[in-house]
């Protein structure tokens, strides 16, 4: 039986991962401001907008996420809140998307929260769950 892949045990690279958000968002921010003022909006375009869009709220998010952890949990582990990050930026391109498409509208956006804060709740449980049990 292999060995349980647990939060504690995975290894961070030995940049801090709030530098590394910091330049996610200023890549983001940076490539959203190149792209929205010099490229037309056609498809390529607009995929990449997605694409900037969810890096630079992800690396936005992080450092926000990092200090409520802080202020609320304690030290939390490095990879809960880039998964929590990820979360926002998925939901952030996503209801982009949705809104280009002129489908988003209060409930749609209620219920995808709903969908993605119900998913971290199930993966914080499980986890707890699994650091219990070791």
């Amino acid at each position: 039986m292999p060995p349980k892949r647990t939060e504690t045990t995975r290894k961070l690279p030995k940049i801090s991962p709030v530098i590394l958000a910091i330049a996610l968002a200023l890549i983001g921010w940076a490539g959203l401001a190149y792209l929205v003022n010099n490229i037309h909006p056609n498809l390529p375009g607009k995929a990449a907008f997605l694409a900037l869009w969810a890096i630079a709220l992800i690396g936005t998010a992080f450092p926000v996420l990092l200090a409520l952890h802080r202020r609320f949990r304690g030290e939390p582990s490095p990879w809960t809140v880039w998964r929590q990050s990820a979360w926002f930026g998925l939901l952030g391109s996503l209801s982009a998307w949705l809104q280009m498409n002129r489908v988003l509208n209060a409930a749609t956006a209620t219920i995808l929260a709903g969908l993605f804060i119900v998913l971290e709740v199930i993966l914080s449980l499980r986890a707890r769950q699994e650091s219990q049990n070791d």
